[in-house]
């Protein structure tokens, strides 16, 4: 059942497929345009998560067509899924549609709840979820540090150094990644190769995107770094045993310098509530620039 009945006559249904990347990443900016002002995806971020282990696009996506254009689609990579309906198709139950959608999906992968990240000046998005019995169940931040001045040299406490990715760092790396994210109450374990498709197989990856903070010859924190007419630090950690040395803030440090040296204003991040981290970041200087709501449901 794919619920076509109830969509308003002449729209089609149907899995995205990587060809479908450039309109999928073309509604979802006119959408976050229309909503909040800016846009977040790009083409690469969507190739990644088709690539996941864990995903299988001709189930776990849906596009909405009229005509050639698509005007809306849902993905359920895990628990937490998209939806996006274009600004112009908006009012005519497509949401609602894609909402019932994931949670089937969602039931059949045998998932246990599922939700959306809502923008908290996206009301009307909100008021649907909420009206729907979804719950909110954490708070994201995107925070932001300016540089108008080159930022100062990263400062590495004593015996450990900061370096770029080698091939050899592979397994350590990003099992480091896993270990310390692992942390986060209710999240589901990621394999090597999902942490691998993330980073070092991203579309335009190159070793300087992932820094690492070495001690005694292990890897103890890292930065996966993306260019994005900003630099944002897209993957940040340090082992539990080496936090609170300044490991931390030495590879932000790398990348404000980076940043302001390929001309860019700002470094940005991405961190929730259940993190606990947004205190560390403004006493390095960040700044709250948007605020998000996870809302969910229990299935």
């Amino acid at each position: 059942m794919d619920g076509s009945a109830e969509l308003p006559a002449g729209l089609t249904t149907r899995a995205i497929t990587t060809g479908d990347i450039d309109a999928v990443v073309t509604l979802t900016n006119a959408c976050e345009l229309h909503d909040v002002g800016f846009t977040m995806w790009d083409a690469a971020d969507l190739s990644s998560d088709f690539r996941l282990d864990t995903v299988d696009a001709s189930l776990d996506t849906i596009g909405i067509w009229g005509g050639q254009r698509l005007v809306g689609w849902g993905f359920v990579p895990d628990r937490f899924v998209w939806v996006d309906v274009h600004p112009d198709a908006r009012g005519q139950g497509i949401g609602s549609w894609l909402r019932r959608w994931t949670e089937r999906r969602a039931r059949e992968r045998g998932l246990d709840r599922v939700g959306q990240t809502i923008h908290d000046r996206a009301e009307g998005a909100t008021r649907l979820l909420v009206a729907a019995g979804y719950t909110p169940r954490r708070t994201s931040w995107i925070l932001t540090m300016e540089h108008a001045e080159r930022p100062q040299d990263p400062t590495p406490p004593d015996g450990v150094t900061l370096r770029v990715f080698r091939s050899s760092d592979e397994e350590e790396a990003l099992g480091m990644f896993e270990a310390a994210f692992a942390e986060v109450p209710g999240r589901t374990p990621s394999s090597v190769a999902t942490w691998r498709t993330m980073t070092i197989e991203r579309d335009g990856f190159v070793p300087e995107d992932l820094v690492l903070a070495e001690h005694d010859g292990q890897i103890v924190g890292g930065a996966f770094l993306i260019d994005a007419e900003e630099i944002w630090v897209d993957k940040f950690a340090v082992r539990r045993d080496q936090r609170n040395r300044g490991i931390a803030r030495a590879l932000l440090q790398v990348a404000f310098q980076r940043s302001f040296d390929r001309g860019y204003a700002t470094t940005s991040l991405s961190t929730d509530s259940d993190r606990s981290a947004i205190t560390f970041y403004e006493k390095v200087g960040m700044r709250v620039k948007e605020s998000y709501t996870h809302l969910a449901v229990d299935l």
